[in-house]
């Protein structure tokens, strides 16, 4: 009977946690939305087509949907295109994992860098001070030896799009940090990163589906604690 008893009390305490995580994480994805909506111009659709690219990436990588909304959000504040937003995060993350530097610490320069259209001594200090190769990138493209880079910069020839280039030609297929998230994503600390991810997104699936008796039962709640003194 006590093992019995134990077993119902286990069970419900059980319930009542995946309750708690299904209202708390769908609330936290309504409010990704809301913001990504109102950044967005008020665009439902864009900030939905977003928010979906933004989960895939997290499940993914080694990085979770906190981080990556963050940067995400901090890309669209320095005026980078909703569309252009998830591949510039995967560039970013490609290389932040490979040094092993927070992501929103390169989105913070990258976004910085594009806003002022061309590149300054002190951004290619930061980057390189980082680990980021940048200078040897740009060397290619400017087909000069990588000491005349700094001179360039100085003189204002490395513009944004110059410098957009090279975060690409350094992330994507034959750069030097080229699909490094997904092996990162492949050891311990990604697994359970990607693990946690899992579970977020299948806790704000049950939330969706079940959001009128969610917000009905929040409602009920609300209305007593209005009116406890009549009840």
């Amino acid at each position: 009977k006590t093992a019995t008893a134990l077993g119902v009390v286990g069970g419900i305490d059980f319930a009542k946690n995946i309750i708690s995580q299904v209202v708390e994480v769908r609330g936290q994805f309504q409010q990704l939305e809301v913001a990504f909506t109102t950044m967005l111009n008020g665009s439902e659709r864009a900030a939905n087509d977003l928010m979906q690219q933004l989960v895939k990436t997290a499940a993914v990588t080694p990085f979770n949907l906190t981080d990556i909304a963050q940067g995400a959000k901090q890309l669209i504040a320095y005026g980078i295109e909703a569309k252009d937003v998830n591949k510039t995060l995967v560039d970013l993350g490609n290389i932040a994992s490979g040094l092993s530097i927070p992501l929103n610490d390169l989105v913070y320069l990258y976004g910085t860098t594009m806003g002022q259209g061309r590149m300054f001594t002190m951004d290619l200090r930061q980057f390189q001070g980082r680990g980021v190769p940048l200078a040897e990138e740009l060397a290619k493209q400017f087909g000069v030896a990588k000491e005349k880079i700094a001179g360039l910069v100085t003189a204002g020839k490395v513009t944004s799009k110059e410098f957009s280039k090279a975060i690409e030609a350094m992330s994507e297929d034959g750069g030097k940090f080229a699909n490094l998230m997904e092996k990162q994503s492949t050891t311990i600390t990604g697994k359970i990163s990607n693990i946690g991810d899992a579970i977020d997104r299948m806790y704000n699936d049950i939330g969706k589906s079940n959001s009128g008796v969610i917000n009905d039962s929040l409602d009920g709640i609300s209305y007593i604690v209005t009116n406890y003194k009549e009840i």
